[in-house]
């Protein structure tokens, strides 16, 4: 999910969240969306791999959300720099989803999305409903955030996970507040990561990314942590074949987020420009690639089929071509999120108070300011 400026930065992070957005692309293109032929349209199977499973992608969201949200806090005890974060946290989200469901808007009242009964199965569920500004307002400002939206009444199917988000972030707020100084601390997270685990998996997800940060600094002196790390991260992809829901969808993004974390070696691997790059654009790509798929694939299927191209040939032609339209509709996209990240700081610096200078990490052996 989305990233903010937030005092500590940490690379891996950012590059575990750009190519997780790119599974979710990939599955929404050539499974979820336009799948080319019968054995692309297996869900089942396709669930079993981890790099096109998109459910699998939005749960390392989840665990991401978790560290990210809560590393400063856990290190420094910043409690007007957690308040800043809560306090902008709406708007933060609410910004740029606003901004494309608006966009969707526009699309469907210009016909450029076409209408439910105009589009290829199944891309006839989406927007099988009239657009109208009353709707767009509610959905995007509000309905997004506190129901379990389904994709005929969405105006963006990627966004059911705003639900999840947005209490998720909160929980993780009133989590650290209450939690941070307690002796038992460590103890209580993994208790209630196990409650919510049975009872509220995705919930469990962010509470399992603030107890990962938790013990991130504790274990950095372990002589075997790049083994403990790895043996995490092959112990995660093995899970994730599982058809477990608890084993592929909790146990295996826990396992794999916390191996990357522990192992210097395989976090290094997301530690790169590219990874910075599609970091950047993780939460812009989540955001636009419905409103391109169902406008630009749909339109594309239309004029490949002109050339005299088979069914399944004109899905593989416009499914990869859909990739970089996207990638490009994310960066173009990407400052009206950046604008989002100022307004949030700002206006939980204008409640209370503003931020220190920032503190990058550097490595495991730095310390904050």
């Amino acid at each position: 999910m989305p990233a903010d400026h937030r005092p500590m930065r940490f690379r891996f992070l950012d590059g575990l969240r750009g190519w997780a957005a790119v599974v979710v692309l990939f599955h929404h293109i050539f499974i979820d969306g336009l799948p080319p032929n019968s054995f692309m349209a297996d869900r089942i199977f396709w669930a079993k791999v981890f790099f096109m499973n998109g459910t699998f992608a939005v749960c390392l969201f989840f665990v991401i959300s978790g560290f990210s949200l809560s590393i400063s806090y856990l290190q420094t005890g910043d409690e007007r720099g957690l308040a800043r974060m809560a306090a902008g946290r709406y708007l933060r989200l609410a910004i740029p989803i606003f901004a494309v469901c608006a966009i969707t808007y526009v699309l469907l009242v210009l016909g450029i999305i076409p209408p439910a009964a105009q589009r290829p199965s199944p891309l006839d569920v989406f927007a099988a409903f009239g657009p109208t500004i009353k709707g767009l307002v509610e959905y995007s400002l509000f309905n997004v955030f506190v129901s379990q939206s389904i994709a005929a009444e969405s105006y963006d199917p990627p966004l059911w996970t705003m639900f999840y988000e947005f209490l998720g972030s909160f929980m993780v707020f009133a989590v650290l507040a209450i939690l941070r100084s307690w002796r038992l601390r460590t103890w209580f997270l993994g208790a209630l990561f196990i409650v919510l685990a049975i009872y509220g998996p995705y919930f469990a997800l962010f509470v399992a990314g603030i107890l990962i940060a938790d013990l991130f600094r504790q274990i950095e002196s372990w002589k075997s942590r790049d083994l403990a790390g790895a043996t995490l991260c092959v112990a995660g992809l093995a899970l994730s074949v599982l058809s477990s829901p608890h084993a592929k969808y909790v146990a295996a993004p826990v396992c794999l987020i916390a191996g990357v974390a522990l192992c210097v070696p395989v976090r290094r691997l997301f530690e790169n420009r590219l990874g910075d790059f599609l970091g950047w654009i993780s939460f812009p790509l989540y955001l636009v690639q419905a409103a391109v798929i169902y406008s630009f694939s749909v339109h594309g299927l239309d004029v490949v089929a002109s050339f005299g191209f088979e069914p399944s040939a004109q899905r593989w032609i416009i499914g990869v071509a859909t990739l970089p339209v996207a990638i490009l509709f994310a960066i173009l996209f990407c400052p009206i999120n950046d604008f989002a990240v100022t307004v949030s700081r700002r206006f939980g610096s204008a409640l209370f108070g503003s931020a220190g200078r920032p503190i990058r990490y550097l490595g495991p052996k730095s310390r904050p300011a």
